[in-house]
């Protein structure tokens, strides 16, 4: 985004972070539309399997509304003009897109390891493949480890 002018003439709407934005949202509402057709719980008081997902949705909705809000105010308050790549972005969700995809092939514990092993390679700094080696182990022995074992749910 250009640095803000002291007048709102002649401003610039941020193309880039609109469509990122935009993406965001319409990947919160599908992602919500999906969560609603999950099945409804069994007993009394069960909230059922879409609960969790449903929240996600709308909080995904609520998040990317306020990020359109704020880029077409002009950014956000006590930053200074500079937004998020756009690129970096369109890579993040790319590489979850990818690795969702590839859930039915290596499972979800596997897939978000790689995703989030992925991700931290597009963050500038120092040995970025141990950070990346580090950060996909440990999500995948938190999905494992915690999530399947200790509480037992079923991962696919």
């Amino acid at each position: 985004m250009t640095p803000r002018p002291d007048t709102d003439a002649g401003r610039r709407i941020p193309v880039s972070e609109l469509v990122t934005g935009g993406l965001c949202l319409v990947a919160s509402g599908v992602f919500l539309a999906l969560a609603t057709a999950l099945p409804q719980g069994h007993s009394r008081g069960d909230d059922g399997p879409g609960a969790l997902p449903e929240q996600i949705g709308v909080f995904g909705l609520v998040c990317s509304g306020f990020y359109l809000f704020f880029t077409l105010r002009g950014g956000f308050p006590g930053v200074a003009g500079k937004f998020t790549a756009a690129p970096r972005a369109l890579a993040s969700f790319a590489i979850f897109a990818l690795a969702m995809a590839a859930v039915p092939l290596l499972g979800l514990a596997s897939s978000l390891a790689l995703a989030a092993a992925g991700l931290t390679l597009l963050f500038q700094g120092e040995r970025r493949w141990l950070r990346a080696a580090a950060t996909g182990i440990a999500l995948w022995l938190i999905a494992t480890l915690l999530f399947q074992r200790l509480l037992g749910l079923p991962l696919p």
